[in-house]
């Protein structure tokens, strides 16, 4: 397969591309100060207007309340410190994850005026609505990482962590390397965000000369696993890679025991949390997780901005540093998501360009090289023709009840794997 011949370090085209914005900006482009104040998405004078769209009912709240939260606490912690000059207007509604549900919304969000940013969330809403927020040009930052959202066809979407199909691909790398022999499969939700990483994952897997058995479905709101169980253990899978939210994983690992104990389980992005670990150690005791960005704990070991928000935020709210059920990695996605339109509308204004204009914060987006999301993910950088923020996965493996780092997957950036 062809590999990508892009330098991850371009200062020419950087180069030109931001002398031309900022010729752009002196040649006419409206003040940040001047260009506030009313419509174009402003929220009133000073403001910019920042919705959001989250799972705080429907059938992955689990994972949604705590990422919704971290949001929330952000922003209202970049307003509280004066980031930037601007307030930020969050409002954040439950859409509980229905996509006519999340069409309304929309709508409502768009109806006085067209925000610069929107907060999303799952993978059939962000890729339904991926057209309109291309039309209007809005920026919309997602917790959906279905590489879908890379393409041509959808513009206007970013996302801030490993997409889906990559954060399968670290998983089947190290199985490479540590088990050549093994058999794998992939279990997960029949839903558009279930289904995301499967086929590229497995066109990755055959690519490494792993074995790959049939796929095995299990519902989000699966109260039992015993025959998806079975059916790996009869067709004697060795890994089963599981796309899916945290209490369908939960339910998962309690049946293993009785059913397949010996088949190893290796999760994307939200079938593991904290909270979870905490709950069932014995249960979780030997998964593995793949994603690009810091557990809570590693974040509050760590250093930088984002580390100063939550310990801000957790203060001002009253928040219990050890409560695992809001100390989360889902909280730190959620501070993330914040981060990244934060840094959207920095490099705005950094450019002279007015951040109340989504297709601003879109072409600024593009600024952001090598960036360490103020110490919360592996560097993240935006180019035009690849919006994949990080090719790196972070490998966690539970042990004795908690998430412990193991190593780094570094990817190729493959202009085929865009999209897939």
């Amino acid at each position: 397969m062809k590999q990508s011949t892009k330098s991850q370090d371009q200062p020419a085209s950087t180069q030109s591309r931001r002398r031309f914005m900022q010729a752009a900006g002196a040649a006419g482009l409206l003040s940040v100060a001047g260009c506030l104040g009313g419509g174009g998405g402003s929220g009133g004078e000073g403001t910019l207007s920042i919705p959001g769209l989250y799972d705080q009912s429907g059938p992955t709240s689990d994972v949604g309340r705590p990422t919704a939260l971290g949001s929330r606490d952000a922003f209202k912690w970049i307003n509280e410190e004066g980031i930037i000059d601007q307030e930020i207007n969050h409002n954040g509604v439950d859409y509980a994850y229905d996509v006519a549900q999340a069409n309304q919304q929309y709508d409502e969000f768009t109806s006085d005026g067209t925000p610069p940013i929107i907060i999303g969330w799952g993978t059939a809403d962000t890729e339904a609505l991926a057209p309109k927020v291309a039309r209007d040009k809005i920026v919309y930052i997602s917790a959906s990482y279905s590489a879908k959202l890379l393409t041509e066809e959808a513009p206007y979407n970013f996302f801030g962590n490993l997409d889906y199909t990559s954060q399968a691909r670290a998983h089947l790398k190290w199985i490479a390397d540590n088990d050549p022999d093994g058999k794998v499969a992939f279990i997960f939700s029949n839903t558009s965000f279930g289904k995301a990483p499967v086929e590229g994952g497995k066109a990755y897997a055959e690519e490494l000369g792993l074995e790959v058995g049939d796929d095995i479905d299990l519902p989000l709101t699966a109260n039992s696993a015993t025959t998806q169980l079975r059916k790996a253990k009869d067709d004697q899978i060795d890994y089963l890679i599981h796309q899916n939210t945290a209490a369908p994983m939960q339910v998962l690992l309690k049946d293993r025991q009785d059913v397949y104990p010996e088949v190893n389980v290796m999760g994307l992005t939200y079938t593991v949390d904290e909270l979870r670990v905490q709950e069932s150690p014995e249960t979780f005791e030997g998964v593995r997780y793949a994603s690009g960005f810091k557990t809570f704990a590693e974040v509050m070991e760590g250093s930088g901005q984002g580390k100063d928000a939550i310990e801000a935020s957790f203060e001002r709210e009253g928040r219990d540093m050890e409560d695992p059920g809001v100390a989360n990695l889902n909280y730190v996605r959620g501070v993330i998501h914040a981060m990244v339109a934060l840094k959207g509308i920095q490099e705005a204004t950094n450019l002279d360009l007015d951040p109340s204009m989504g297709e601003n914060i879109r072409s600024a987006m593009f600024e952001i090289s090598d960036w360490d999301v103020f110490g919360l993910a592996e560097p993240f950088t935006y180019e035009e023709g690849d919006r994949r923020p990080t090719m790196t996965g972070r490998i966690y493996q539970v042990e004795d009840g908690e998430m412990k780092f193991d190593s780094k997957a570094e990817l190729p950036r493959r202009d085929d794997w865009i999209g897939l």
